[in-house]
């Protein structure tokens, strides 16, 4: 509370402050990336009596600086907590309850499903530009359709359903990201859908 109090006496200093529009320019992001970082406690960021946020010059510029990795885990995390919030709002509307796929796995398989979520969303949002570390991923994705498409017959799940589950889970990942990178997305779900139906 005291560092807040302590950067917020500062206001006064307008150069010192820069308005969400001017940190995302400097950042080259999004209005809503911008949000979420300093939502999930990336970027310090202060708010006006007329409830507008400020981000501290010096904490922008050294995000700015940071090493690229540093950055890219960042933007990772936030796509990352995107889908999954959206994902999960989904999950509680009507229409989707009522979806034969959703009513077809029981409580503990939902459980299961949500740790194949996590599991999911961490391949698809990778990127590697190396020609063999991308390999090894589009194998793991397919093993982890296999491990899914498995668990999902023991149960007795239909394949149709278990591919409608997959199909939302996608769709959700795909809105959530950059259209640029829908292509690498889509090419990873599909050894996903691949490793399903070689289980079934």
């Amino acid at each position: 509370m005291v560092e807040l109090q302590s950067a917020y006496s500062q206001i006064t200093d307008k150069s010192q402050w820069l308005s969400l529009r001017d940190a995302c320019r400097l950042l080259d992001v999004s209005n809503t990336t911008l949000r979420q970082w300093a939502d999930n406690g990336y970027l310090r960021v202060y708010r006006t009596p007329g409830g507008h946020r400020r981000f501290l010059r010096s904490d922008v510029e050294s995000f700015a600086n940071a090493p690229e990795q540093a950055q890219d885990q960042v933007r990772d995390d936030a796509v990352e907590g995107s889908a999954l919030r959206k994902i999960r709002r989904r999950l509680g509307r009507n229409d989707v309850l009522q979806q034969p796929w959703y009513q077809s796995v029981e409580e503990e398989g939902k459980v299961r499903m949500r740790l194949f979520g996590r599991r999911l969303l961490s391949i698809l949002l990778q990127e590697s530009s190396a020609r063999r570390r991308r390999q090894e991923l589009l194998d793991e994705a397919h093993l982890l359709g296999r491990e899914y498409g498995t668990e999902m017959s023991e149960r007795g799940v239909a394949l149709k359903d278990t591919i409608e589950a997959f199909v939302f889970f996608r769709t959700m990942v795909l809105d959530s990201t950059n259209p640029g990178s829908w292509a690498r997305i889509i090419e990873t779900a599909d050894r996903v859908l691949v490793g399903m139906a070689d289980s079934y």
